[in-house]
């Protein structure tokens, strides 16, 4: 393989069907650092992220945990179906959890015809039960990538109307304190 080390998303570049590509850019993870769970650790990440800076956009899945695949796959014992842990770009919130795991979720993918897959979020991982390799590279992957896309958008019209709420409040209430404030000065003890 040359001195180059593969990261956990990186698969075998043969052609052969265990190859499943991330959608996100190619970067260089030479130097990366990747966590017990397979998840990019930027070199920031000693910094606690402050609470009050929002989640990060880009929720996309950069590429499968090959070391969670079962070990017997390629043998004649190799199961049919099983779980295959994909990696996140960043952390989920919990909104996009939900969502994600929601039972809308399950019923898009079973109208896009992939009955029986279920998605559950395992801190940087997403946990695709109920299908295998062959699926994804044939579909499923683009399925599971349109629906975070689709995720990731709801969460953000849902904070964009929350927002929009809390300034109206917020204006209503600076009216209202104003008014309150005015008829308080109208009165005089003289």
């Amino acid at each position: 393989m040359g001195g180059r080390r593969l990261g956990p998303h990186e698969g075998d570049r043969d052609g052969s069907p265990t190859e499943v590509r991330s959608s996100a850019p190619d970067e260089d993870t030479s130097e990366a650092r990747w966590d017990d769970d397979g998840g990019y650790e930027p070199e920031d990440a000693d910094v606690p992220p402050d609470r009050d800076t929002p989640v990060p956009a880009g929720l996309f899945l950069r590429g499968i945990l090959d070391s969670a695949l079962p070990h017997e796959l390629g043998t004649d014992d190799g199961p049919e179906r099983y779980t295959v842990a994909a990696v996140f770009s960043r952390q989920v919130a919990p909104e996009e959890r939900a969502l994600i795991e929601g039972p809308d979720a399950r019923s898009t993918l079973a109208e896009r015809g992939y009955p029986g897959v279920g998605l559950k979020v395992a801190d940087r991982r997403l946990e695709i039960s109920g299908t295998n390799l062959a699926a994804l590279e044939s579909g499923l992957a683009s399925q599971v990538a349109a629906l975070l896309r689709g995720v990731e958008q709801q969460v953000a019209a849902a904070r964009e109307r929350r927002d929009d709420e809390r300034a109206r409040w917020s204006e209503a209430e600076a009216r209202r304190a104003a008014r309150v404030k005015a008829e308080a000065d109208r009165v005089r003890f003289e």
